[in-house]
C-alpha cells in the first residue's frame, strides 16, 4: 500500500513500552516519546520506568500503584494517561461510564496528574463511515474525560485505529472517502479543543 492511510493531523505510533524492559531499552536509545501501556503493571516495574515514559493506567488499582510509587518525590506530580474502554470493549481499560467514580478516586491520589488517554473499542467489521464514527467516539470519550475528572488532554491515542484504517484501505478502498471525511473533522476538533497530540496505533 502506497502513501499515508490517514489524512493530515495524526501521528502513527507503536505502543512502545509494553514491558518495563522495552521502556528502558527505548530510553537508552534516546527516544523521548514513550508510552508504557502494558496492563497489570507491577509497582516494581512502575518504579523502574518513572521519568522515562508516559505511564498509561488501565485501572484504578494501577493508578493507586503509580501514586504509591511516586509519593516520595515531594513537590512533583507524575503525569499519567488513562486507557478508556468504549462501550462493548471487553479488554483492559476503565469504562466510560465509570468516569464519575474515577474522578472521586483521583482526589485520593495526590501525586498524579492525568494528562491524556488511550481510547479503545472494538473495530472489527468497521469500514468507511462506521470506522470514522469510531474515531469520533474516541475523541468524544477524551472530551468527556477532560470535563468529568477534570484534566488537561495533551495526547489522545485512538487505539487500534491505524490497524483498522489499513484494513479498510486494503479490503474496502471504495469506502475510504467517507472515512476520511469524519477523521478530518476529528483532527480539526482535536486541534481546536485540546491542542493535543493525536496518535493512532
Amino acid at each position: 500500500m502506497n502513501g499515508p492511510v490517514l489524512p493530515e493531523g495524526y501521528s502513527q505510533i507503536l505502543e512502545t513500552g509494553r514491558s518495563a524492559e522495552e521502556v528502558l531499552a527505548a530510553s537508552a536509545q534516546g527516544l523521548k516519546d514513550i508510552y508504557f501501556t502494558a496492563p497489570y503493571k507491577s509497582e516494581t516495574d512502575i518504579c523502574r520506568v518513572i521519568g522515562k515514559c508516559r505511564i498509561v493506567a488501565d485501572s484504578v488499582e494501577e493508578l493507586r500503584r503509580i501514586d504509591h510509587a511516586v509519593q516520595d518525590r515531594a513537590g512533583t506530580l507524575e503525569p499519567v494517561g488513562i486507557r478508556l474502554a468504549l462501550d462493548g470493549w471487553e479488554g483492559p481499560g476503565i469504562p466510560i461510564d465509570a468516569l464519575p467514580e474515577l474522578s472521586r478516586e483521583m482526589r485520593k491520589l495526590p501525586a498524579l496528574s492525568v494528562q491524556g488517554c488511550f481510547v479503545q473499542g472494538d473495530t472489527a467489521g468497521l469500514y468507511g463511515a462506521a470506522l470514522g464514527r469510531y474515531y469520533r467516539n474516541c475523541y468524544e470519550a477524551a472530551k468527556r474525560m477532560s470535563a468529568v475528572l477534570p484534566c488537561k488532554i495533551t495526547f489522545l491515542c485512538i487505539t487500534g485505529g491505524g490497524t483498522a484504517a489499513q484494513k479498510n484501505a486494503r479490503e474496502q478502498p471504495e469506502t475510504l472517502p467517507e472515512f476520511f471525511r469524519t477523521t478530518e473533522i476529528v483532527a480539526a476538533q482535536n486541534r481546536s479543543a485540546f491542542y493535543a497530540r493525536l496518535l493512532i496505533t
